[in-house]
């Protein structure tokens, strides 16, 4: 009896044994099955994000670029205008304070009207652009507008006593002279420095600076 009671323990503990075992199992299976499941929809979400990831900041790429490229256009296109009016401008300049005279030419008068022009044409366009230069690229383009003008308005000044035949030829040639030399020894480093950024920009030259525009 006692022998039966036993086996019949030791019979149904080896079967609830072997039920949890199953029960683990299956728990186990399933739940594994679900993990694989989950870890595969979170790689699948994840790599649609990234793909949607990768395609913004190729938007924004372009974006970028398509705004670089519109800036370099419109900054050539100022640099060529400014550059060509600035070479009108230190043409008058030049023209005006010239110590040869020659026969056929504009007179004094007509040249320094031109001159007027010039400058007035090369300050103003500079000041509605200037946005599109560093400080420093500003200060040059200042500096050779200055070291070109101020000069040759001094000697500008006289023109009109020297037409009427007053008494002021000894002020009038200094002032000539002195504008003569400017244009000369002063004019042409700041207008090699000018143009050299503006290459510079333009991709013609390697920089050397960074241009924080």
């Amino acid at each position: 009896m006692l022998d039966d009671a036993i086996k019949f323990i030791g019979g149904t503990f080896v079967v609830s044994a072997i039920l949890a075992w199953l029960i683990r199992s299956l728990v186990t299976h399933f739940l594994s099955k679900d993990v694989e499941s989950y870890k595969l929809q979170l790689q699948s979400e994840a790599a649609t994000e990234l793909e949607k990831l990768k395609h913004q900041l190729r938007l924004v790429a372009a974006e970028h670029e398509a705004r670089t490229s519109l800036l370099q256009e419109t900054r050539s296109r100022v640099i060529a205008e400014l550059n060509s009016k600035l070479i009108d401008f230190i043409g008058a300049a030049e023209s005006l304070v010239s110590l040869a005279e020659y026969e056929g030419q504009p007179s004094k008068p007509e040249k320094a009207k031109v001159l007027g022009e010039r400058a007035h044409e090369v300050r103003h366009y500079f000041i509605r652009h200037r946005i599109y230069f560093t400080e420093d690229l500003c200060a040059k383009v200042e500096a050779l507008f200055g070291a070109t003008n101020l000069p040759a308005l001094r000697y500008r000044i006289w023109l009109p006593s020297v037409q009427a035949g007053e008494n002021t030829r000894g002020e009038y040639h200094k002032a000539w002279i002195a504008a003569w030399e400017a244009l000369k020894d002063k004019v042409p480093p700041l207008e090699h420095a000018v143009r050299r950024e503006f290459r510079e920009l333009l991709g013609v030259e390697a920089r050397t600076g960074i241009d924080t525009t």
